[in-house]
């Protein structure tokens, strides 16, 4: 393996939710989900969003920023005939979502006590207020849907307007999971990889959903991990510049992006960066210095591992930074700093 696949596949552990606190978002989804389906009319409930998609990023310096799950509950129209557009009385859903977050409250609150739950603009938010040992606190929202008669996907809420809008969160879901597994890896590492240099800036120019819809283009099987990265980005940065980005499940309109050509000129950029980094692969020093342009707090300026986020990540626990007699850099409280020759492969 060359230093750019070493150094991407670390900066991924960087990125990577702890097994403890994707337990707990997973658990906490899993009681919101079934009691939503205890709701009067709960048909059926689905799992979305990044955790699902194994396309999660909660990045090891900011893991009391916390981890959010996301999840759906589908209401059985023949209960709600007067509910949506597809019905005659075309009625909005804001009572009906104000009616589950109250339901939702309850059920939740025996196990949560101190759950709190409010609505946004799509869905019902969970906020639990007990926050794991290592400061997460995940949160999960929950979409309330309903069938659409004559198409695919689901309507779902728009609270600011009290009108119903077409989407296909349960599409995304198995587009983004299915096999075969190679691909499906592949493409959810790039995507994680393509998401945090997304977010290295204050107000980031695409939403998440827009770089897992392009990679669902992009990515073909076969590829590597650096590889697979830039054809998302260069092939992006095409596609940017022609369109907004089409919804991958052909029911919403297309994702809207503040400055699409601005994006495009990103991609094109970071595409370059790690194409530079790949030409001279053998090259540690030079490999460092492309992909630090990338994601500089998680990008060694030498052998030692010791990233920005590492480094704020011991000082956020006030653990002091030792080296293992196996040359490995740690922290007391068992974070751990790897040399790039021995980077994990998680996801």
């Amino acid at each position: 393996m060359g230093f750019t696949a070493q150094l991407l596949d670390d900066v991924r552990a960087q990125l990577a939710p702890d097994q403890a606190s994707l337990d707990e978002a997973r658990a906490r989804r899993e009681a919101v989900r079934g009691a939503a389906l205890s709701f009067n009319g709960g048909r059926r409930t689905f799992a979305s969003g990044s955790l699902a998609h194994g396309t999660a990023n909660c990045p090891i310096h900011l893991r009391d920023k916390g981890l959010d799950a996301d999840c759906g509950v589908v209401l059985d129209r023949r209960v709600y005939p007067w509910l949506g557009p597809d019905s005659a009385s075309d009625e909005g859903p804001n009572e009906i979502v104000e009616e589950l977050r109250f339901h939702i409250q309850n059920e939740v609150g025996r196990s949560y006590p101190k759950v709190e739950v409010t609505t946004t603009k799509r869905a019902i938010l969970l906020e639990f207020h007990e926050p794991l040992a290592s400061g997460q606190d995940p949160t999960v929202d929950l979409v309330v849907g309903l069938d659409r008669v004559s198409a695919q996907g689901l309507w779902i809420p728009n609270t600011e307007t009290n009108e119903w809008n077409a989407s296909h969160p349960e599409g995304h879901t198995s587009l983004l999971t299915g096999e075969p597994k190679s691909l499906r890896v592949t493409r959810a590492r790039a995507i994680r990889l393509a998401k945090a240099e997304n977010k290295r800036v204050p107000e980031p120019l695409l939403c998440s959903f827009n770089i897992e819809a392009l990679a669902l283009m992009f990515v073909a099987p076969g590829a590597g991990v650096p590889q697979a990265l830039v054809r998302l980005w260069r092939d992006g940065a095409v596609d940017l510049r022609a369109r907004l980005t089409p919804d991958p499940a052909g029911v919403s309109a297309p994702i809207k992006c503040a400055d699409r050509y601005a994006a495009a000129d990103r991609f094109d950029t970071a595409a370059s960066r790690l194409e530079a980094a790949l030409a001279h692969d053998e090259n540690e020093t030079w490999v460092r210095q492309q992909l630090a342009s990338l994601w500089p707090e998680f990008v060694a300026g030498d052998r030692s591992g010791v990233t920005k986020a590492r480094a704020l990540a011991a000082l956020k626990s006030a653990a002091p930074l030792s080296v293992t007699t196996g040359g490995v850099l740690s922290a007391s409280t068992g974070l751990e700093l790897k040399n790039p020759r021995s980077f994990g492969t998680s996801r």
